[in-house]
């Protein structure tokens, strides 16, 4: 008899248990999470910083190791602003700068209104009336946006000069108009190619005029486009430095970013009374933003990805 060989069967490798869903750790959501407070740590921390020294007293705000809460809150470098006197360093900024926020407030303002009637006219040409050359007009709006602000100061001073207008509202207002309004043909143009024609069609059988379409009809369903660049053109102008420095000379026009830059001379730098003026500029900008967030979004979508 032949002996029959049985070989044992193959054990094969049992896969390892799979975890359920509700035990897994999901790790890129917790990397995502991770990310987003590192940015907004980053982002956030030095405005904290201003607002913390904003509070202290100057030998605090230099002490070291630095102080991340103040030990002994003050609102001396806020109050200092309406009586110099509780400032610790005597200085012509503090005692300026309310009217520096004045200036920057006259200019902003004038310069979003102006900036805004111009590139109403301008953005309802290039969306209405077809016209040859327009697409290379709009080019040519949008490269000198391009351009740097420090290549044109010297011939912007010498044109200010020459028409007797250095150190005066005016000379801002032109030159900050002059770089907020090609962004603002730009979204508003697109914007209004948005705007159903029908509408100014039903408006002209109605008997209005231009003027009349324009108000009632037109502008209202405009609203988020107007707002963003309305915003977008005070901001601008609120924060610009350089053409600022250049144009004005006295505290007559000189706006908020000048006097700031005061508080540092040779002598010392007033840091916790530079961080209450740095946090008394922000607030402005900040309330706007926060008050109009909506608007501006819509705005901004409906103006850039629609033509």
């Amino acid at each position: 008899m032949t002996a029959t060989i049985t070989r044992p069967a193959r054990v094969e490798a049992s896969a390892p248990p799979r975890i359920p869903l509700r035990y897994r750790i999901p790790w890129k959501k917790i990397m995502l999470y991770l990310l987003a407070l590192g940015f907004a740590a980053f982002f956030i921390a030095p405005f904290y910083w201003i607002v913390a020294t904003s509070f202290m007293h100057e030998a605090d705000a230099v002490s070291v190791p630095p102080q991340w809460i103040p030990q002994h809150p003050t609102l001396d470098n806020y109050l200092s602003f309406l009586d110099p006197s509780r400032a610790e360093f005597a200085s012509r900024a503090v005692e300026n700068l309310p009217r520096a926020m004045a200036n920057s407030a006259i200019v902003a303002t004038l310069t979003a209104l102006c900036n805004l009637l111009l590139g109403v006219l301008a953005a309802y040409t290039f969306a209405r009336i077809p016209f040859r050359g327009s697409k290379v007009l709009l080019m040519v709006y949008l490269a000198t946006r391009m351009v740097p602000g420090v290549t044109i100061i010297v011939p912007f001073y010498l044109l200010m000069r020459a028409l007797h207008l250095l150190d005066t509202y005016l000379a801002l207002i032109l030159s900050y108009t002059t770089f907020a309004l090609p962004f603002t043909i730009w979204i508003l143009k697109d914007y209004f190619r948005t705007i159903p024609r029908e509408l100014e069609d039903a408006a002209r059988v109605d008997r209005c005029t231009w003027p009349q379409m324009m108000r009632q009809v037109f502008l209202p369903i405009a609203t988020p486009g107007l707002v963003t660049v309305t915003i977008f053109s005070f901001l601008s102008a609120w924060n610009e430095f350089m053409f600022a420095l250049f144009l004005t000379s006295t505290i007559e026009t000189q706006t908020m970013p000048i006097i700031v830059a005061n508080f540092a001379t040779d002598i010392n730098v007033q840091y916790t009374v530079m961080a209450a003026a740095g946090v008394l500029a922000v607030i402005p900008p900040l309330v706007i933003v926060m008050a109009f967030q909506r608007l501006i979004v819509r705005g901004l979508a409906a103006g850039s990805v629609k033509g």
